[in-house]
């Protein structure tokens, strides 16, 4: 694996702007992007996921973990477009609609999606039923194609097959004898006759996907160009994946974050978790596949959310919000230990089951006989106290949203606060049954009635056996990241990078040195938070198997963050630009000629130069950043507002995201040699710093 200094420019497929792709980045647009990328001094072209996502614009959300996207598919470039464009008006109007967009300032993806399925879809049926050498019946290669991919090919077509037949519903939402089915009965479907046109144009469709893009890859390649992908490790649970191959993901819980500051419900992102000992007994094969059919194209590939690999925080299907998860695996206290720490049964069933107090739907109804109703859609009480217990069909969250409290003649706001009031009694607990006598705390147990009705000695007691649960845990969320690892890996020469951003687990740093896998680093968030003034990490000491990074897809641009988030900008000239000689004497008296301090000015082409250069100075082996970033270095690429330059604001969901378009066509930035001699000098930056700092550890031996 090659991992020597690299400096490089992240990109979505989507965003990239040429002449002959004007509308939509295509797989054939690499070609010239790389050729801008050589120029400038670039070495690495990051990608996000290019992977089918379906109605969904977001690249994280696939349906297919192999089969990718059709929208990037250069229409013009396809066997049999000319002949359709010279014969049928529909095609030509088509065409010319799809490229009015080409002046867009983001894409229209449904649009596009919508516009570019039509155009292929003629160009198919006009070559399956012409007497041409692409003719999906008597094509050698067509037919080559589909025995290389034949794991996941038949399913994923059948699958969309399917998908079109149910009006793109869910697949469990699909006539019950299609919900479920044997890989059998797939190639029966995927064989038969009447199915066999739509089966073979999303076959075709992948063989024009890979036909492109494969070639595309090859040519970056020879231009001395490391092409890094984004494999998403979660998958929709629309996806075909999920609905051919279940038994390799525990569909009953939703992969999602615990509750923080910034989000006190956590996040819920919907994505069935894996069942990583169904996939150890297969030896992993799903997962190999997966790193092979990306090898095709790339030479580094991203595993995105770095920490799922050792654990999971898992979401009950029934519930909506975080806040009732459980790490996956976990270490269960079990009634048995509980009991010896003299918690009696009644005592566990107190801290485990809420016990809803009749005043807190009194409240609400003003009247007894009332609330004792409503109490009893919802829970059983207990003996003849004014306590109750949730019913043992409330299974989560959605459970209770379903319960309707019209029928109480309640006015409409009260309605609501009922259901909200049920929703936080069901998250008040201070231990989570996972099992029948196996028991994980809750991750805000000390809010909870039942942890603060606890004395200091029963208190003390319940802790420390969490404390030791908790450390046991450790050490087996990271037994299994290292038998995934161990296994997955050695299966591909591409060079695995992680995203370990976040909580992370306490074994995840001397992993990713076990297996060289490239951490991630968001220069902005590299600081030492618990320090007063938090001053930033010293950049030259960063783990060098490490990709640096200026900004993600998630977050803002450098222009905003200069502009919006001062405080953080502060403390980056006072660390940065205040504190470095190496720098400051020519920069402040530069700043001597302005009245407004460094931090406080508006951000532009200037102090993009500099950032990036204080950046550059980093012992990170790579160095990657958003194409965004780099356009800073020249104030005509800039937009009027620096929030329409952001990919993906997260938690959102709109056609804002996911669909911003460079503001110019790769080919202008070729020809701007100065932009060009700009970027390579800060790549010479980085790479002089990584080759010095190199050498002193060598000396040092």
């Amino acid at each position: 694996m090659d991992v020597s200094k690299k400096t490089g420019v992240s990109v979505p497929l989507a965003a990239i702007r040429t002449e002959d792709s004007p509308v939509i980045g295509e797989y054939t647009a690499l070609v010239e992007f790389a050729a801008f990328a050589k120029k400038a001094g670039l070495s690495v072209i990051q990608l996000l996921p290019i992977l089918d996502s379906g109605a969904h614009s977001s690249p994280y959300s696939s349906l297919s973990a192999f089969a990718l996207h059709p929208i990037y598919i250069n229409v013009s470039r396809v066997t049999g477009f000319q002949t359709v464009f010279d014969s049928d008006a529909d095609f030509v109007r088509l065409y010319k609609k799809l490229l009015s967009h080409k002046n867009d300032v983001r894409f229209d993806y449904q649009e596009i999606r919508s516009i570019k399925n039509e155009l292929l879809r003629k160009i198919f049926r006009r070559l399956a039923y012409s007497a041409t050498p692409d003719i999906p019946d008597k094509c050698e290669r067509f037919h080559a194609f589909i025995n290389r991919c034949s794991v996941w090919l038949p399913s994923y077509c059948v699958f969309k097959t399917l998908k079109a037949e149910h009006s793109q519903e869910g697949w469990w939402n699909w006539k019950k004898q299609y919900r479920s089915l044997s890989a059998e009965k797939i190639l029966e479907i995927w064989n038969s006759e009447s199915r066999r046109e739509p089966n073979f144009f999303y076959a075709w469709l992948q063989l024009m996907a890979f036909r492109q893009f494969s070639e595309a890859a090859n040519e970056v390649r020879k231009m001395g160009i490391v092409l890094k992908g984004d494999l998403p490790i979660l998958l929709n649970e629309d996806s075909c994946d999920v609905w051919a191959n279940p038994d390799l993901f525990s569909t009953k819980w939703r992969a999602g974050s615990p509750p923080d500051g910034d989000n006190p419900a956590g996040q819920n992102w919907g994505f069935p978790i894996y069942d990583w000992e169904a996939h150890q007994k297969s030896g992993f094969s799903w997962w190999k596949k997966r790193l092979a059919v990306s090898s095709v194209f790339f030479d580094a590939y991203r595993l995105d959310h770095l920490p799922g690999f050792f654990r999971f925080w898992a979401v009950n299907e029934r519930d909506c919000s975080a806040e009732m998860g459980v790490n996956m695996p976990n270490c269960a206290i079990s009634a048995t230990s509980l009991f010896k720490a003299d918690f009696s049964r009644e005592r566990v069933k107190w801290l485990s089951e809420p016990h809803i107090p009749t005043e807190e739907v009194f409240r609400l109804t003003g009247n007894l006989d009332r609330a004792h109703e409503i109490l009893s859609l919802l829970c059983d009480r207990i003996g003849h106290e004014e306590l109750w217990n949730f019913k043992k069909t409330i299974k989560g969250e959605r459970d209770i949203r379903l319960i309707d409290f019209s029928q109480f003649e309640l006015d409409f706001q009260i309605q609501k606060e009922m259901t909200e009031l049920f929703v936080r009694w069901w998250k008040n607990r201070t231990l989570l049954e996972i099992k029948r006598g196996n028991f994980v705390p809750a991750c805000k147990f000390r809010e909870s009635v039942a942890w603060n009705s606890l004395s200091s000695i029963e208190k003390n007691a319940l802790e420390n056996l969490f404390v030791a649960a908790w450390k046991k845990q450790d050490v087996l969320q990271g037994a299994q990241a290292r038998t995934i690892f161990s296994e997955v890996l050695p299966s591909s020469s591409m060079i695995p990078c992680g995203e370990d951003l976040g909580a992370l687990p306490l074994e995840l740093p001397a992993t990713m040195d076990e297996f060289g896998i490239l951490g991630l680093k968001v220069i902005r968030w590299c600081r030492k938070w618990s320090e007063n003034g938090q001053p930033f990490d010293d950049l030259k000491k960063i783990r060098p198997l490490s990709v640096a990074t200026t900004s993600v897809h998630d977050s803002s641009t450098l222009r905003s963050w200069w502009n919006d988030e001062k405080d953080s900008v502060r403390a980056f000239v006072r660390d940065f630009f205040e504190s470095d000689d190496e720098h400051s004497e020519n920069k402040r008296a530069e700043q001597l000629l302005s009245e407004v301090p460094l931090s406080e000015r508006e951000y532009d082409n200037e102090i993009a130069q500099w950032v990036l250069d204080v950046c550059a100075e980093t012992s990170a082996l790579w160095f990657i950043n958003p194409i965004q970033d780099w356009l800073y270095l020249d104030k005509k690429y800039y937009a009027k507002d620096a929030s329409d330059e952001r990919i993906n604001i997260p938690g959102t969901v709109s056609d804002f995201n996911w669909t911003w378009r460079m503001p110019v066509c790769v080919s202008k930035l070729i020809a701007n040699e100065n932009f060009c001699e700009k970027i390579q000098k800060i790549a010479k930056i980085h790479d002089e710093f990584v080759c010095k700092n190199l050498e002193k550890k060598t000396s040092l031996v």
